[in-house]
Formats: C-alpha cells, structure tokens, sequence
C-alpha cells in the first residue's frame, strides 16, 4: 500500500502557481508586421532557390546526356522496365563503373538512377528477383529523400569524370579514324568494270 500512496501525492501534486501564470509577451502589431516580411522573404527566397536548383540540374541532365558516351553509361534493357518507360531510353548513372563519382547521399538510394533521352533524371527502384524495375519515377527531393544539392554535387562529379576521360575518347576516335583513312589505299581507284 505504501506505493499507491506516493502514486496518489504524486497525481495530487500540481504545478505552482509563478508556472502557471507567466507572462507571455505579445509582439506588438509593427513586430508582427516585421516578423511576417520576413518569413515571407525568406518563402519567397526558397522558392526561387529551388527553381535555380532544378534549372541546375536540368542543364547537368542535359549535358550529360551529350556526354553519355564519354562516361561509358549503360543502356538500361527495355525489357528491365516497365513497358511504357521501355519504349524510351535509359542510361544507368548509378549501380556500375561511375561508383567513384556516387556521393553518400546518391549512394544510399534505395534503387538506380538513371537518365532518359528526355534528359530526365529519374529512379528506378522495387526490383523483382527477375532483375526487373516495377517502378520508374522522376527524381523529386522530397520523394526520394536526396536534396538538390546533392543531386547538383553528383552531376557536376560525372561532369568533372566526363571532361577528364574526353581526351581519351578523342584519341580513341582518331585511333579509329587512321585506321579507316589507311586502308583507302587497299581500295581500287575507281569502280570496277562487270564486263570482261
């Protein structure tokens, strides 16, 4: 019994009265009108920064896209996709040899990313046991928990990749261009005759 009575002290028990009737100062309307501006600035501010972000992002999608065979990036099996988002193509940007551009956030993605010829950045994700994407969604900060900035970061990474690996691509390409410029003397002059 002797707990019962400390529970029942400790139910009767009530806060004092200097708690209970403090004073809260109410912002005078000139400080209200302040504080409103300023929130108000700063939602203004937000929005127009996401808008940069997303153009951002946009122009990195873009270009990467020109850049896709320089940076090596696979195309996705149509067959791996959903059949409406099979009908276009995708390039993986993630889950292969680009690891090294990957930063944490990019890297904990729950699925692939992937860019279409849209110039989309989007992530594929629940993947069946037969190596299938069941969903394809555009990529969406709040959706996929990685925030813009991130996004920026590894696009601007591939990027950086691509400009690095350019100069062996184009001696790759000229390596390839000699070879068929070489074997022109191989070739007749002129059209061969059918008549004997």
């Amino acid at each position: 019994m002797p707990a019962l009575a400390v529970v029942a002290s400790l139910l009767s028990l009530t806060p004092s009265r200097s708690l209970m009737q403090q004073s809260v100062e109410a912002p005078t309307p000139k400080a209200l009108a302040d504080l409103v501006a300023r929130c108000d600035q700063i939602n203004r501010f937000a929005m127009q920064l996401t808008a940069v972000e997303e153009n951002r992002i946009a122009a990195l999608a873009a270009g990467i896209l020109v850049m896709r065979q320089v940076l090596d990036l696979p195309l996705i099996d149509p067959e791996k996709l959903p059949m409406r988002q099979g009908r276009i193509q995708h390039w993986a940007l993630t889950g292969g040899h680009l690891k090294e551009a990957e930063t944490p956030a990019i890297h904990s993605v729950r699925g692939q990313l992937c860019l279409d010829e849209h110039e989309q950045v989007k992530v594929l994700s629940h993947r069946t046991w037969r190596g299938q994407w069941r969903s394809v969604t555009l990529w969406k900060s709040a959706e996929h928990k990685i925030l813009p900035a991130s996004m920026m970061e590894f696009l601007a990474r591939l990027t950086e990749l691509a400009q690095k690996r350019a100069p062996d691509a184009a001696r790759a390409l000229l390596a390839r261009s000699e070879a068929v410029t070489a074997t022109h003397a191989l070739l007749a002059v002129g059209p061969r005759s059918r008549g004997g």
